[in-house]
């Protein structure tokens, strides 16, 4: 119970900050895509293991701080894990508050922040079948990744794509990596 009321606390926080009434430089938005992830260790993937394709959907807050500098926040959610074969896979659903600086050049733009990703719940499925993970096998329900990103924005729609280095260590020495190309829509 703890848990879940600490996470429906930043959940709040984090939709609270997104939705301060824009002033000028202040860009909201929603933003959405493709995802790959896996888990690493010293840089090889768990043996035996493929990414796992999701999704990943978003809401943000671009403050711009000069000319073509921003900060950026955002509230996401998305599924880390990875997959063994068509019916086989460990999914995390997370929740994440990424915070980044933008650097802005034209239509532009290069980023590089930090990450908070709390984890939701987590599944093991065999043979399709869901099940959760027994005390000893979870995975650690906080991890902190660094991204770094790129990305083209025009008028209103951005193209951009990220890449996240789990820097935690979530389960067994292995932590998460992910992908994320995706487009935006800024208000």
């Amino acid at each position: 119970m703890k848990k879940i009321c600490s996470l429906l606390l930043i959940f709040i926080l984090a939709v609270t900050i997104l939705q301060v009434k824009a002033q000028k430089g202040e860009k909201f938005g929603i933003r959405a895509g493709y995802q790959s992830s896996a888990w690493y260790k010293g840089g090889s993937q768990l043996p035996g293991t493929d990414p796992l394709s999701n999704f990943y959907v978003g809401v943000f807050k671009d403050n711009k701080i000069l000319p073509a500098i921003y900060f950026g926040i955002g509230l996401e959610y998305f599924q880390n894990g990875y997959r063994i074969n068509s019916t086989d896979k460990r999914v995390l659903h997370m929740l994440s508050i990424p915070a980044y600086a933008k650097v802005k050049i034209g239509p532009v733009f290069a980023l590089a922040g930090f990450g908070a990703n709390f984890k939701v719940s987590e599944k093991i499925f065999t043979n399709d079948v869901a099940s959760s993970p027994s005390s000893d096998q979870k995975s650690k329900t906080v991890d902190f990744p660094f991204l770094l990103g790129a990305g083209v924005k025009f008028s209103i729609f951005t193209i951009e794509a990220r890449y996240h280095w789990g820097l935690v260590d979530i389960n067994e020495g292995y932590s998460n990596q992910y992908f994320q190309i995706g487009g935006a829509i800024s208000f």
